[in-house]
This record gives structure tokens, C-alpha cells and sequence, in this order.
């Protein structure tokens, strides 16, 4: 072994699992092409030598960063002017980084810190894009004529100290200047000419533009849809599923969601809400529209590639105003580290955006929630499931979380799901007893806060249990141990409102639930749901009804009783008696056998008065007793 200073390139094929299962044949011959007929020649040609091939990837060698990048510069080019000719799905696309460092050599093998960089470096680059560490830009500051994006210094994995990172400018062509061009044979160096005067009509620039690289097209305050915060806001967007099987896609969606868990811990960030940012895709996000749409400074995104036994999650933080790329990684890890590539993400994301944690927050970020992958795979699927309460949801779930058990008796988050789904089942009267199924609730709830006291959903599951069994006082009590343990979190917002509502503390509720709105950003069911139910016990009527109207109007008319009682009641309360009428007739169409006496839910108030007011403004309306 020997060491010696080097200049490093990796390059990395851009959605390689995606292409390949789209069009195997096609993605390898093409892939083999682009790498024979464009990679190889480059490399040789800047003098360098391709160390390996690893499938969708490569690594050289070069003993000059000016020609490193040169290389570079020159694949992406001619990879922009041939995509254009291309389907969009068909295109290949690379990232690229580059570092000059300190090395070792094994044989025909290299490693060491120079190779680790260059690695992270290809890593933080757009599709299509550049980036290099500050040792190579140093290098070659008076040699290439091209501009640079500083974004600042970046932790990376397996490197002790920060790197500086730049990214390469394509909107200017990058030439090296004639005193420092090595001689080429004749042939080559007329390629190389007449490549930039190909593209010189700034094809390479269009080719970004196009996948919405950050920097380019950034985002305004005065266009935002609400206030900016005055602390750091984010918004993550749901991680792209790159595995062969389509139906990993939950796995993907389920990583999305504990991240935005994970950083709703941290009580210095504003975290919208999952239900906010699933309708954004990360293959075509645009981040301008994210962060306007959802009034934000930051947007994450990312991808998720799950074979057999191997998980590769992909990640990138920018700053959407600024256009700056903050931080990105690639993770490399077994299915069963998944739990810690979140933690690490949620923790990184933190530090990028420069926030403190408070005491015992950072210990929160590293919760691991299950010790069998199979059952985290369950538990998501449960979750999935659940997401909106209806009968054969809430059968399905049980189901689904008692197998996520099976696998891992000591998995806290599938107690507290499996609780939480008793309690509804309870609440909705969806079984035969629905005294058996809440204290069942009660009991795995207490379960899962034995296990992890620390989990926010196992103190919301809880408070859900206590409802269920009548105990309001000791539901509003686990919900603020839960809204402590997770502050920004839009759940533990949203229920904290909920519980408090039936707890009789309706003002207090609508405080929490309009909270939860803020951080959710985008109208969801329950958000509306909840809201509309505590502005009628609060006695805002107008806005009761603005609820209900709003909710119908965006999901539909529901085939259940609670939206239409609430707003034949707020009617009838302000004295609109033909719309009143008109609702509750609307209502008969849709569950005809509906009578208020019969309606066991009302139960769920703690006081009497709270039950009557809804009660009789509701037979005021004209619903039948």
C-alpha cells in the first residue's frame, strides 16, 4: 500500500432501479454506451484511469483536479445534449463529485478520505450536476473559467472534519484556459471544441432548468400563502419509491412520515404536516411552488430503494428561498438500520438548519421503535390502512398491527396503534361490544407506554383509550404528555384539541386545533372534522358552519352521522332555518334510519350541557328524535 495526493471523480446513474425496471434491456445497453462511448473516452482523454465500474456507478482517478473536472464538465455536456433528443423517462443522468485528497493505494483499488468525499460530494449533486470540494476548487480557482455556488459547510458520513462544499454553475460554459491545456491528439481536442460549440447555446443550463434543480427558480416570501414563521420551517416531501416493487411505496411514504415525526420532536422547527406535502412528488417537485404553497424556507426530499436485505435512502435539504442545495446524503445500510437512517436524517436536518435542541431532545431523534424489520413492514401497512376510519379499515388494521406484535412483542409504536384502533372501533361502535374493545385500548396503551414512555403516539393512544372509558381528565392529561414529548407535532396538536373538546374545554381545544391547522398547512378530514366540532360547542356557529361547508366541499359528503348533525345544529343555532332544513334533508337521503335518540356517540361529552346543546339545536334543526 502506498499513499499519495490524488484528484478523485465518482459519478453515480440517477434513478438506476426505476430505469431498470422500466426497461431492463434498454437501461443496460444504454447505460454500457454511455459509459464506452463517453465516460471511458473522457477519462483516458483528461489522463486519468476509471479505478471501477460498480453497476450504476464509477470511480477515477485523475493526477489533476483541473482535468478531474474537466472530465466532468465534459460528460455532463454531452450527457445534456443527448438527453435532449430522448424521451424524458429514458434519459440517463448522472451526478458527479470531485475532490482532491490524500489517498491509498491498494493494487488497482483506492480508499481513504480523498475517495470518501469525492463519494459524498457525487451525493449533494443535482441530476445532471457537479459538485466539488473546496481543495479542488482552491485548485483550480485560476485555471477554469466557470462559476461556483459556495453552499456552505456540510457534515458528511465517515469524514471527521466538515467539507466545504461548491457546486458547479451551468449557466456558463467551463473552458480550460490554453496555458493549461495538456497536449491531446488532434482528433480529441477538435471533439472537445466542437462539443462546447454545440452546446454553447446553453442546452447544458436548459437540461437542469428542466429538473427543477434548486438555485434556479426560487422562491418569495411576498408570494407565500401565509406569514413566513419566525423560526425555521420545513416541509419534507414523500421520499420517492425506487425499489423494483411498486408496492414498496408504503415503506417509502412510511420513512416520509417518521422523519416528519422525528423532527416534530424538535421544539425550534415548524414541521408541516404529512397530510400537507403527500400531494407533492419528489420526481418532479418543484421547490419554489412547495415553499410558497406551504409558506416555508426549507424542503426535503429524497428517495428510498429497497432489494432484499439492502436499503439505499437518498436524501437533500434546500433552502428554497436562497436556492442553495444545505446538506444531502446517501445512505448505504441493512433494511434493519432503517430506524437509525431516519434518526440521522431528522438529527442532520436539524444541524443543517442551524437549530439548538433543547435538553433531551437529541435522545428523542434516536428512538428506535421495532427490532424486526418484518414487523415495522406490518406496522406501516396497519398504519396505511387506518388512515381513514371506516369499518373495513379498522378490521384491516387490527389485523395488520396484531401481526406487527406477533413479529415483535416489544414494538411500543404497534401497541399504541392497535389501541388507538380499539378506541375508535369503540367511539364508532364498529363491534359487538364496545366496552370490551375500550378497555382492551386501555390496556395495550398501557402496554406501549411501558415500553416507550417517550413515544408520543403511545401517550396519544392513551388519552384515546381514556375516552373511550369515560375518563376525560386523565385523556387531556396523557395528550399534554404527548404534545411535551413531540411540540410541533401535527397529531399531538390536533388531538390535544380533540380530547380537550369532549373534556369540556372547548376554547382551549380550538386554540391546539387551529394550531394543528397552522402546521398542517393544507386542509385535512380530521383537521376539519375536529375543528368543526369544537367551533359549535365553543358557540362560534358562523365558523362551525364555515367548517362543515368546507369539508363537504373539499371531501365529500360523509356516510356518517357527525358532519351532518354539526351543521344542521350551527344552522339552527344562528337561525338559518331553510338551510337548516335543507341539511337535515340531505342528511335523511344519505342515512335515512338516522334518529338522535339512538345516537350513542353524544356519550363521548363529559358534561351534560355540552351534550344538550348539540342535542336539542340538532332537533331544532329537524332531525328526528
Amino acid at each position: 500500500m502506498e499513499r499519495r495526493l490524488a484528484a478523485i471523480l465518482a459519478a453515480d446513474v440517477v434513478g438506476y432501479t426505476k430505469l431498470m425496471g422500466t426497461d431492463e434491456t434498454g437501461t443496460l445497453k444504454r447505460v454500457k454506451e454511455l459509459f464506452s462511448n463517453v465516460v471511458e473516452p473522457a477519462v483516458t482523454g483528461h489522463g486519468g484511469r476509471i479505478v471501477k465500474l460498480m453497476g450504476d456507478g464509477l470511480l477515477a482517478q485523475f493526477p489533476s483536479v483541473v482535468e478531474a473536472v474537466q472530465c466532468a464538465v465534459d460528460i455532463q455536456n454531452s450527457l445534456a445534449h443527448g438527453a435532449l433528443d430522448e424521451a424524458q423517462n429514458h434519459a440517463i443522468k448522472l451526478r458527479i463529485g470531485v475532490n482532491v485528497g490524500d489517498i491509498i493505494v491498494d493494487g488497482d483499488d483506492i480508499f481513504g478520505d480523498g475517495v470518501n468525499v469525492a463519494s459524498r460530494l457525487e451525493a449533494l449533486a443535482v441530476p445532471g450536476g457537479i459538485c466539488i470540494s473546496r481543495s479542488a476548487r482552491d485548485q483550480i480557482r485560476d485555471k477554469l473559467d466557470f462559476g461556483l455556488q459556495d453552499l456552505g459547510e456540510m457534515a458528511v458520513k465517515n469524514v471527521a472534519r466538515p467539507v466545504r462544499v461548491f457546486r458547479l454553475l451551468p449557466d456558463t460554459e467551463s473552458v480550460i484556459k490554453k496555458d493549461t491545456i495538456r497536449r491531446q491528439p488532434a482528433h480529441r481536442l477538435a471533439a472537445v471544441a466542437l462539443a462546447v460549440v454545440v452546446l454553447a447555446g446553453g442546452a447544458f443550463a436548459f437540461y437542469l432548468t428542466r429538473l427543477g434543480s434548486p438555485g434556479f427558480d426560487t422562491a418569495s416570501v411576498a408570494r407565500m400563502s401565509s406569514p413566513l414563521p419566525d423560526r425555521p420551517s420545513i416541509a419534507v416531501i414523500p421520499f420517492r419509491n425506487l425499489s423494483d416493487d411498486d408496492l414498496q411505496s408504503y415503506f417509502a411514504d412510511g420513512i416520509t412520515e417518521d422523519i416528519i415525526a422525528d423532527l416534530s420532536k424538535v421544539s425550534g422547527v415548524l414541521v408541516v404536516a404529512y397530510g400537507s406535502t403527500r400531494k407533492y412528488r419528489a420526481d418532479d417537485v418543484v421547490f419554489r411552488q412547495v415553499a410558497e404553497d406551504l409558506s416555508v424556507r426549507h424542503v426535503l426530499t429524497g428517495s428510498v430503494r429497497r432489494a432484499e436485505d439492502q436499503l439505499r435512502v437518498t436524501v437533500q435539504l434546500v433552502d428554497a428561498i436562497s436556492g442553495a442545495h444545505i446538506w444531502g446524503e446517501k445512505f448505504d445500510r441493512r433494511v434493519d438500520d432503517v430506524f437509525v437512517v431516519q434518526s440521522e436524517i431528522a438529527s442532520q436536518v436539524v444541524k443543517a438548519m442551524s437549530v439548538t435542541l433543547k435538553a433531551n431532545e437529541h435522545d428523542r431523534l434516536f428512538q428506535k421503535y421495532a427490532a424486526n424489520i418484518d414487523a415495522y413492514d406490518a406496522f406501516l401497512r396497519a398504519r396505511a390502512s387506518v388512515d381513514a376510519p371506516t369499518r373495513q379499515n379498522i378490521a384491516n388494521g387490527e389485523l395488520l398491527f396484531r401481526r406487527a406484535i406477533e413479529l415483535d412483542p416489544d414494538f411500543p409504536a404497534a401497541y399504541a396503534g392497535l389501541s388507538f384502533n380499539y378506541s375508535v372501533k369503540s367511539r364508532f361502535r364498529f363491534g359487538p361490544s364496545p366496552k370490551d374493545d375500550a378497555n382492551l385500548s386501555l390496556e395495550l396503551a398501557r402496554k406501549a407506554v411501558g415500553l416507550d414512555k417517550n413515544l408520543a403516539w403511545s401517550h396519544i393512544a392513551l388519552a384515546g383509550a381514556f375516552l373511550a372509558n369515560g375518563h376525560h381528565e386523565d385523556a387531556v392529561d396523557a395528550v399534554r404528555t404527548a404534545l411535551a414529548l413531540q411540540p410541533n407535532g401535527y397529531e399531538a396538536n390536533l388531538f390535544t384539541g380533540f380530547y380537550l373538546n369532549f373534556a369540556g374545554q372547548p376554547a382551549e381545544a380550538v386554540k391546539y386545533l387551529e394550531a394543528a391547522n397552522e402546521l398542517s398547512r393544507i386542509d385535512t378530514i380530521r383537521g376539519l372534522d375536529f375543528l368543526g366540532m369544537a367551533y359549535f360547542t365553543n358557540g362560534q356557529y358562523a365558523d362551525c358552519e364555515a367548517t362543515w361547508l368546507k369539508r363537504f366541499q373539499l371531501f365529500g359528503i360523509p356516510n356518517y352521522p357527525i358532519g351532518h348533525v354539526f351543521l344542521a345544529a350551527a344552522l339552527s343555532s344562528q337561525g338559518k332555518t331553510t338551510e337548516a332544513a335543507e341539511a337535515v334533508e340531505r342528511f335523511q337521503r344519505v342515512i335515512p334510519e338516522f334518529r338522535m335518540s339512538k345516537w350513542l356517540w353524544i356519550e363521548n361529552y363529559k358534561r351534560s350541557e355540552d351534550r344538550a346543546h348539540l342535542y336539542q339545536a340538532a332537533l331544532k334543526a329537524g332531525i328526528p328524535e
